[in-house]
């Protein structure tokens, strides 16, 4: 039985409660052969006119579906590549790669997931006489741990084997988690064995760096700290990421104390206070926004990314997913923005418009809600929002109008949202719109946020310009690559005499610093945060630090001389902890009931400030609004030499490697941009040049553009000058101003005449005319919705959506007894995240491929997501439907493979035996899902690369790797499978109802994905699948698929649709 640990590298392990939430059976013992199933359904889904509709409305007119322009406009160039027999081999369509960076590329597969041996504190060794509880060789073991990121910390459940961390799931008995986790935590196993990862502290001496020891690095401290005191800490200033630990704010404390005229700053790209300073405008006080979707029926997003890149989002997702079921009361969501965001693609509405025009959209809500609601003196807005410009338009009046009368009619089970991305003032008004309706105290709470240091990155840029700063001390961040443009940061660092430089790798900002100092990563280290909601999370080692790294807190240790032992003392006593509760903490993950209170708000009366004239404007002209956003893949830019995030396709471009100018349909017609080419933005005096992306459903008059890439020091795999290895993607923090940090306008957009090429898996498997045209007469059959009032009308809509005459084999079929194991993916729970992607690579070892593999159409994720948009291409709806093997109990792979290498197991499963494969592909030409994985190339191949010649440590040892010439695809986990059938006969009984948890069924946070045994009418996937709503892809193939979909029901305003 697997258990919950503390895990403290060279002590004994502590035994906990069991977890009965699916960690016990989440890997299995290696077979001979690892099963492999993949069916990804290949989407190619280009639309004829007169081709059936996928979805269409009973009664309504046809809902036209297409994955890209280029397949709904069928131009020259896609209907040319439609004739090629090897598109793949078209040397036009591919980037130059030498062999040098494609092996560089090749060996991340390996050399970031097998850096270094896992290590242990050195103990004598001495042979146990009894073997420890709990404790059975070989088997997994599972330790609660955390990652912070901007502040706020995830709640993981890290699964280890003999002392190693491979697997990272989300801590379900946190409460401010349900079990899910992000793709970001999911890529940190990947991270952590990065051989590019720094290894000794480094000294800069006459512009060479110079290996260092950290007794070397202890003396440089000391005489900092001596010559600071005699000046009481005036020359000092440290620039810390954002962090909510206590044992960090005690170490701050007390050198604050030691040194009173030395300054602490605080900075990341992605921190925002602007949420925190308009409830400081609207009701007098601080406090952080919890937004509660459980029981909302209204839940209306201005410029809000609830579901997608908010620190609370999985959280949010969850309740959201749970609030569409349509058997129940089943939830509105309203997005307004100006960028395609994952809530976007989900709304039932959705309004685009410029990120500047939020401010007088929501006043104008505010006042239509006030007309039918007696506001009280405070709630008053203190000037009417006039009726002009873009407000004077039909649609968006329309749109004002009813969602005032819903949000009134919802009063008290709605909720009013704002984005990090807008102003204060903006997020004020919100506030006092939710008192308005009643929604504060119930969809709308707030909690206390401690004090965090005052100061500003640009106070510190300007002393450091102006020779005030003596010494810096820079504790994690990349402030020389990601600080705003305007500060120059690069520049006024070279006037500091003394810089020390935190960090996980070399970076930009180490390169020029006079020190470089190595940081330990958060999986093998001591630390503390605060979850979203402000509980107390702890971050244990689960491995010792494999180069000697040291955590801020331990850096600020050496410099204080604080005596403590070790970092674990030192969060002990920042978080105040006897012993026994320490380790009660350790264990479970987090302290039990240390969450935030509840701050009691009353609203106060405040000025919105002036509406801007240009805002204003129904048109924008030739001056576009540029937005800056969060990347799925990179995040700030700190993963940028992470495989696993750089090759997960973006959940709406499907682009990898890569960000790109997104520009509207019709803004790239009238400028002529196409896909690839090279564009010139200028805005306030700053230039940069990259790849366009048309983007269906982009605000008019608006280009997006996601930070962190365009590293310059990030590694092999995201881009190094001095090794010669070219950057992936764009460095767009240079068009960033802290004046203007999210959205700025007065940008000019010009084709430059070149071209990039862009690796993007939507648009992969698209066949010749004869079969495209087939695939349209199946269209049907693919995604099917209805909209809430049809669904109503027509429960098994779905069913008969796509009418199959009865199918009758020509031979007996054989039938499976016992266990059936199947999948069910609820598509209107599916936000289309991707953690599912990323989560199944890191379960199952799947290679990282690199760009050109990816170009070529050969990357090798096992489930992917297809998008799909509907309507037209100026204002489309958009569809998400993940596609992995659906296990077809008369496989079409399987009565084509020459020599049996796929085969069907007793329990129904469609097997891969790796060691009988020869590559014919034959079953990938045969599956109707296109989800099997080819290896083209060997890419777990060890490589010549310093530091990748150990052992494979991030890899699942239950799960085989794959060679050169093998075909592969989904699993269902089969590992997971067969550890609970050994669990359940060990205890002579069967598998129970849950037990068993896919990979991607316990990432996703929307819940949307049910596995288990069909042959249990009790199971939920049996509930699920008996579902009117349920229906089988391709069902006409009689295939006999063992994975189904739930149809997706959309709910829009009947007052919008008449």
């Amino acid at each position: 039985m697997s258990r919950n640990h503390t895990h403290d590298p060279g002590h004994v392990h502590e035994h906990g409660h069991d977890h009965a939430h699916g960690h016990d059976h989440d890997h299995a013992h290696d077979h001979d052969h690892d099963h492999a199933h993949d069916h990804e359904h290949g989407a190619a889904c280009a639309v004829s006119s007169s081709a059936p509709s996928i979805g269409f409305s009973l009664g309504k007119p046809e809902k036209r579906y297409w994955r890209s322009l280029t397949e709904l406009e069928r131009t020259d160039e896609f209907r040319a590549a439609l004739k090629r027999e090897f598109p793949d081999q078209d040397p036009d369509k591919l980037p130059p790669a030498s062999r040098r960076r494609f092996l560089q590329v090749m060996g991340s597969s390996l050399a970031l997931a097998s850096a270094t041996a896992c290590r242990w504190k050195e103990e004598k060794i001495l042979p146990s006489q009894n073997r420890p509880e709990g404790r059975v060789p070989g088997n997994p073991e599972f330790f609660a741990t955390s990652l912070e990121l901007t502040g706020v910390a995830s709640p993981l459940l890290v699964t280890c084997y003999e002392g190693r961390p491979t697997k990272i799931e989300g801590n379900p008995e946190h409460p401010a988690c349900n079990g899910s986790t992000s793709s970001y935590a999911q890529g940190a196993v990947l991270e952590l064995y990065d051989p590019e990862r720094s290894r000794t502290p480094l000294a800069m001496e006459s512009g060479q760096a110079v290996e260092r020891t950290w007794a070397e690095v202890q003396t440089a401290l000391s005489g900092l700290l001596d010559a600071q005191r005699l000046k009481r800490g005036a020359g000092l200033r440290i620039l810390s990421e954002v962090s909510s630990s206590a044992a960090l704010a005690a170490a701050r404390a007390r050198l604050l104390e030691a040194l009173p005229q030395a300054k602490w700053i605080s900075y990341e790209p992605l921190a925002t206070t602007s949420a925190r300073r308009g409830a400081e405008i609207a009701f007098g006080a601080s406090g952080r926004a919890h937004y509660e979707l459980a029981g909302a029926k209204t839940i209306a997003c201005f410029d809000a990314d609830l579901l997608g890149s908010h620190p609370d989002s999985l959280r949010h997702t969850r309740a959201y997913a749970r609030g569409r079921k349509p058997e129940g009361e089943m939830n509105r969501l309203w997005a307004v923005e100006a960028g395609f965001s994952i809530t976007g693609s989900s709304a039932d509405h959705r309004l685009q418009l410029r990120s500047e025009q939020v401010k007088p959209l929501l006043l104008a809500v505010e006042a239509e809600v006030g007309k039918k609601l007696v506001p009280l003196p405070a709630l008053a807005p203190k000037r009417a929002m006039p009726r002009s410009g873009f407000l004077a338009e039909a649609k968006v009046a329309r749109f004002v109008e009813v969602l005032a009368a819903e949000l009134v009619e919802n009063k008290g089970r709605s909720v009013v949202a704002v984005g990090a991305r807008q102003p204060a003032e903006v997020h004020a008004i919100a506030f006092r719109l939710n008192a308005l309706l009643g929604n504060l105290g119930s969809h709308l709470r707030f909690t206390a946020i401690p004090a965090g240091p005052e100061g500003s990155l640009a106070e510190l840029a300007q002393e450091m310009t102006s020779g005030t700063v003596e010494a810096l001390l820079i504790l994690g961040g990349n402030p020389a690559y990601d600080a705003p443009a305007d500060l120059d940061f690069a520049d006024a660092l070279s006037k500091v005499p003394q810089s020390i430089h935190l960090s996980l790798y070399a970076d930009e900002t180490s390169k020029l610093c006079t020190w470089h100092l190595p940081r330990a990563h958060a999986l093998e280290s001591w630390g503390d945060a605060a979850a979203y909601d402000g509980t107390v999370t702890l971050r244990q080692p689960l491995i010792d630090p494999l180069h000697e790294g040291k955590t801020p807190l331990a850096i600020l240790g050496m410099l204080l001389a604080d005596g403590a032992a070790s970092d674990r003392e030192r969060v002990q006593r920042g978080l105040k902890l006897e012993e026994a509760a320490f380790r009660r903490a350790i264990h479970d993950g987090f302290v039990a009931g240390s969450a935030a209170p509840l701050l009691s708000m009353s609203s106060v009366a405040f000025d919105e400030g002036e509406v801007a004239a240009a805002a204003l404007a129904a048109d924008a002209g030739d001056d576009f609004e540029l937005n800056f956003t969060k990347s799925p893949a990179t995040y700030d830019g700190r993963f940028a030499n992470n495989g696993w995030l750089q090759e997960l396709p973006d959940y709406l471009t499907k682009i990898t490697w890569d960000n790109a100018l997104i520009i509207g349909h019709g803004d790239a017609q009238r400028l002529g941009i196409s896909f690839g080419d090279l564009v010139r933005i200028e805005v306030g005096g700053r230039a940069l040049e990259m790849a366009a992306y048309v983007l269906p459903g982009q605000t008019k008059g608006t280009v997006s553009v996601a930070l962190g890439y365009g590293r310059t020091a990030a590694g092999v795999v995201g881009g190094d000058a001095a090794a010669g290895v070219p950057s992936a993607g764009f460095n767009t923090y240079t068009l960033r101003t802290s004046g203007a940090a999210w959205f700025t306008r007065g940008v000019r957009l010009a084709k430059t005449g070149g071209s990039y090429p862009l690796a993007i898996t939507q648009d992969h498997n698209q066949i010749d005319q004869i079969g495209l045209q087939g695939i349209a007469e199946r269209l049907g059959s693919l995604v099917r919705e209805a909209d809430l009032t049809e669904w109503k009308d027509h429960p098994d809509f779905a069913k008969h959506r796509v009418h199959v005459p009865p199918i009758k084999s020509l031979f007996t079929e054989l039938q499976f007894e016992g266990v059936k194991w199947g999948m069910t993916i609820d598509l209107n729970s599916c936000t289309g995240c991707n953690a599912c992607t990323i989560a199944c690579q890191s379960e199952n070892n799947i290679p990282v491929v690199g760009k050109d593999q990816v170009a070529r159409g050969r990357h090798m994720q096992w489930i992917r997501i297809d998008r799909y948009f509907a309507g037209e291409p100026e204002d489309p709806q958009i569809a998400s439907q993940p596609v992995t093997c659906h296990q077809c109990e008369s496989a079409p792979c399987e009565q084509v493979c020459p020599v049996a290498a796929t085969v069907h197991s007793t329990d129904g499963l469609n097997d891969m035996v790796y060691n009988r494969c020869i590559g014919t592909r034959y079953c990938a030409n045969n599956c109707p899902y296109k989800v099997r994985r080819f290896n083209y190339l060997d890419y777990n191949k060890r490589t010549e690369q310093p530091g990748s010649e150990i052992s494979n440590m991030v890899y699942n040892p239950e799960v085989s790797l794959r060679w050169r010439g093998v075909m592969e695809k989904c699993t269902f986990c089969t590992q997971r499978i067969q550890a609970a059938k050994i669990e359940a006969g060990n205890e002579r009984r069967k598998v129970r109802d849950g037990e068993v948890k896919s990979a991607c069924q316990q990432v996703c946070p929307a819940d949307a994905i049910a596995f288990g045994d069909l042959g249990d009418p009790s199971s939920k996937v049996s509930q699920m699948k008996a579902d009117p709503r349920s229906y089988e892809m391709l069902s006409e193939l009689n295939v006999r698929p063992r994975l189904s979909y739930l149809a997706k029901i959309r709910n829009p305003n009947p007052a919008l649709t008449a």
